[in-house]
């Protein structure tokens, strides 16, 4: 495929970033890359309700790449486009925020602003050029053919029409000519619309916010440069979400790479939408899990399909219980509890099947992992630490909206309490292991040290494609199970005490996942020598294994932690799912993960400023000084100053 299209199907080249804007109806990406295979200066546009790779977004040309979305001026007959040495990209956020481009003409400066509709399908480029006068602004509409096969012109712009449609508008009179207008002038503003308008006047300058209100963040007098990056990438992370997620509640969970829909994404992207003050896209991704990606026997989909048995992942069902319960409590709407309690109550039964729970132990079973390993890749009968967590937090969860709408609670109150005792001090099954919590014990009760794969006929074609051949398990078919992330869910919800020694012990255990096999920081998920496809560190890992440092009081690793985030995300704020190589084919490209900008969002807001829900009341316990919020709480918005 790389011999066939233009470089800029590469969605991870070195030197590239990507903006994101949107409003749940388009999602764009401004393509910022200092790599001179790729333009330096691209948009891309599509659908979020609708996935697909970096080559099938609507504006890319197979043999133009992103070229084509570039505006040329020209200036006494001289053509200029963005050149990689003199384009910069960043965001602007004092108002409204949108991005902005800058670029050389010669000796004039371009400048390009970028937003999304509040309203619309539409994203508005506004475009102004600056000492000259006599200048001409070109643009193009190479709308991707795989898209469209209908192009017309009209009085202020160009459309494509197909399997999708797309047009682009001027505010002003335009030349055209097949798929180029042009327009006379040092400013122009052009709206790139997915709605094909009557003919008739169009308004192109930006709507009123929506007047529901938002959670805001700013610095006010930290004198720590590192805490207002924090809070910049912050907004950046919330911006992020909203173009990702659609109106409908659909997001791809790593953009240009799944085509995916994961329930445990889900629950925490809703989760972080929360604390933004976004509670309707909250509740559109709930109502997509609760109709969508869920059945009626409980089970929650991942990777756009159902596994039960000893496959399902149950962290997803404890983790979505959880997210419910949190968006009670912040928003007070309590109907979408009511309408939904029948599909609740399957997802919360689902946990307490004889398939699932070890009705001896009171604890959930499974051969299967949070970061989806099987038994295929080792992973033996037993009871996982991300299952019994989110289990726990999720059962206690649901047996509180249970109480709130006077439904009957007991058998989930019971159920989880038998759960966080045997989690904690079940004399041969607990989670506590030599004064620190592990990861996995097998059914007869001894830990899970190793993962063995063992490579069979019938297996044999599945591992080439799910453990390529140069990942580390592929090298390595008996591999250390330990240390894992996913060992810090208990220190972060509280039911091990983030001050307590097996707190300390085990912190200091993951201290082995920095930097393991690669240079620069940041956490992988677990030890590499296990990983079947992705070595590398992970944002959302990170900011997991930070969110506990944070419980603990340890802001010296938390530091550490949003240093490596807010330089790995660079100006743009996008995060790609993991750094570091991997085989495509079989495995696709690496992609921005929708998770990474929840988990940040999660981070800051849940345990640096430590914004909790206590009965009927938004209380904080700041780790964060000079930090002034408004963070929406129910019908209100609340002051918070750190």
């Amino acid at each position: 495929m790389s011999q066939n299209l233009h470089p800029d199907f590469q969605t991870n080249a070195a030197g590239t970033e990507y903006f994101f804007l949107g409003n749940g109806k388009v999602m764009a990406a401004i393509q910022w890359s200092r790599h001179e295979a790729l333009t330096p200066l691209g948009l891309l546009i599509s659908r979020p309700e609708h996935f697909g790779r970096k080559w099938s977004t609507l504006l890319f040309h197979p043999e133009h790449g992103l070229a084509k979305t570039e505006v040329v001026v020209i200036i006494e007959g001289k053509r200029y486009h963005p050149e990689h040495a003199t384009t910069n990209v960043e965001w602007d956020l004092n108002g409204e925020p949108f991005v902005t481009a800058t670029w050389r003409a010669g000796d004039a400066e371009v400048r390009e602003n970028f937003r999304a509709s509040h309203t619309d399908a539409a994203i508005i480029r506004e475009i102004s050029i600056t000492n000259v006068f006599d200048v001409t602004i070109e643009t193009s509409l190479y709308a991707n053919p795989a898209h469209f096969d209908r192009f017309t012109q009209s009085s202020n712009g160009l459309a494509a029409q197909g399997y999708d449609r797309i047009q682009i508008e001027s505010d002003q009179p335009v030349e055209a000519s097949e798929r180029t207008f042009t327009i006379a002038g040092t400013h122009a503003t052009l709206r790139y619309n997915l709605k094909l308008e009557q003919s008739g006047s169009i308004a192109y300058k930006s709507s009123s916010p929506p007047n529901h209100g938002s959670s805001t963040f700013a610095v006010t007098r930290s004198a720590d440069p590192l805490i207002a990056r924090s809070i910049a990438l912050l907004t950046k992370a919330i911006l992020g979400l909203r173009a990702a997620v659609s109106s409908s509640g659909r997001f791809d969970a790593s953009i240009w790479q799944y085509g995916f829909e994961w329930s445990g994404d889900a629950a925490h992207v809703a989760e972080a939408l929360i604390y933004a003050g976004e509670f309707e896209s909250a509740r559109s991704v709930f109502v997509n899990i609760l109709t969508r990606l869920s059945n009626a026997e409980g089970q929650l989909m991942e990777s756009s399909r159902f596994r039960g048995g000893d496959d399902a992942e149950l962290n997803n069902n404890g983790a979505l219980l959880a997210a419910l319960k949190l968006y009670v409590d912040w928003s007070g709407d309590h109907e979408l509890i009511r309408v939904h309690f029948d599909r609740i109550t399957a997802i919360a039964e689902y946990l307490l099947t004889q398939e699932h729970l070890d009705a001896n132990r009171g604890m959930l079973k499974g051969a299967r992992d949070i970061w989806e390993r099987s038994a295929m890749m080792g992973v033996e009968m037993g009871y996982d630490v991300s299952h019994n967590s989110f289990g726990i937090v999720g059962l206690e969860a649901a047996a509180e909206l249970a109480r709130t709408i006077n439904k009957p609670h007991e058998r989930w109150t019971e159920a989880a309490l038998k759960m966080r005792h045997n989690f904690l001090e079940h004399p041969t099954h607990s989670f506590i292991e030599n004064g620190k919590i592990i990861k996995r014990r097998l059914m007869n009760g001894k830990p899970q040290r190793m993962v063995m794969v063992v490579e069979t006929d019938s297996n044999k074609e599945y591992l080439a494609t799910f453990r390529p051949k140069g990942t580390p398990m592929e090298a390595t078919p008996l591999a250390p199970w330990e240390p894992d992330a996913s060992t810090v869910f208990p220190i972060c919800h509280g039911f091990v005490d983030p001050k307590s020694e097996i707190a300390r012990k085990t912190m200091a255990s993951l201290e082995e996942l920095w930097s393991q096999a690669w240079k620069g920081g940041g956490y992988g998920r677990y030890h590499v020598a296990a990983e079947p496809d992705s070595p590398g560190p992970w944002p959302f890992a990170t900011s997991f294994i930070a969110s506990a440092y944070a419980e603990m009081g340890d802001m010296e690793h938390v530091l550490r932690a949003l240093e490596w985030l807010i330089d790995k995300a660079g100006a743009s704020g996008s995060w790609f799912e993991f750094y570091g190589e991997r085989p495509t084919p079989p495995l696709p490209p690496t992609g921005i993960i929708v998770w990474g900008w929840a988990q940040y969002i999660t981070l800051i807001v849940r345990y640096l400023l430590g914004m909790k829900v206590i009965g009927d009341e938004l209380v904080s316990s700041p780790k964060l000084s000079g930090i002034k919020a408004r963070l929406r709480f129910r019908e209100r918005q609340i002051e918070i100053d750190s």
